[in-house]
């Protein structure tokens, strides 16, 4: 029997495979859930709701290893204002890039979809959430003084009804009672931007100087972790192409 290895440190030239199989776990269990919204929405499946509701785990999944990721940035070793400025930039194009194509396909939604167009959905909030950890993910083990007044404001906000909500306080997360009635995709600043900041906590404990903290087996040999792994390291991709991909199948077999 091949002894079992127990890696401590990522090597330079890899990534930790953990985070990529949950990120790719959530992505195919995200993927399943669209695929049975898509089926009730046009009318082949009646939506189980309760099935549906689970879909929060996914979404608390994502935006907690978007912030282990973004604590993976933070330098323990001093930098100079060179370096610091270029490695801000990078973290803030990369904001900026999910938020673009947020931007972009809310665009297409107000056109395919003028009844329920995405406001601010899961890429603006990401995009934002990226950029505003800039100055705090220097916080580490400390970010959690950040993360939970956010996630205990998003729950409150959460709350209190909006009839009319600007575009400012929907992005803070003031909405209408029947909110998903008005949009298929909504992620609040608050509390997700919490949420984030809590993964970047953890990670900074789990992950601290890069080093993992934690007995980990050595899983990359087996076919499932493979697959979920490959999954997490393109999940923008597969997100960006999903959803149509789904929907152009459903379309045609219900119209053709």
């Amino acid at each position: 029997m091949q002894p079992m290895h127990w890696p401590l440190k990522k090597p330079s030239s890899t990534r930790f495979i953990e985070l990529d199989m949950i990120r790719g776990f959530a992505l195919i269990f995200m993927i399943l859930l669209h695929l049975v919204w898509d089926l009730d929405y046009f009318g082949i499946f009646k939506l189980n709701t309760q099935f549906y509701q689970s879909n929060v785990v996914v979404q608390v999944l994502f935006f907690s290893i978007v912030g282990v990721c973004q604590s993976l940035k933070s330098d323990k070793e001093p930098l100079t204002d060179d370096q610091r400025r270029a490695k801000t930039w990078k973290i803030a194009k990369r904001g900026l890039y999910i938020l673009g194509l947020g931007m972009i396909i809310s665009l297409v939604t107000f056109i395919i979809m003028p009844d329920r167009p995405i406001f601010f959905g899961v890429l603006h909030c990401i995009g934002l959430s990226i950029l505003l950890s800039i100055p705090l993910i220097r916080l580490r083990e400390k970010a959690i003084l950040v993360a939970v007044p956010c996630i205990i404001a998003g729950i409150v906000l959460g709350h209190i009804v909006v009839q009319n909500p600007s575009y400012l306080q929907l992005i803070i997360g003031l909405h209408q009672a029947d909110i998903m009635n008005h949009t298929i995709d909504y992620f609040p600043i608050l509390p997700w931007f919490g949420v984030s900041m809590l993964g970047v906590a953890v990670g900074s404990m789990l992950y601290k100087n890069n080093t993992r903290q934690f007995r980990f087996p050595d899983l990359s040999s087996t076919t499932l972790t493979k697959f979920c792994s490959w999954c997490g390291r393109h999940t923008l991709s597969i997100y960006l192409l999903h959803q149509p991909v789904i929907a152009g199948v459903l379309y045609l077999r219900v119209f053709f």
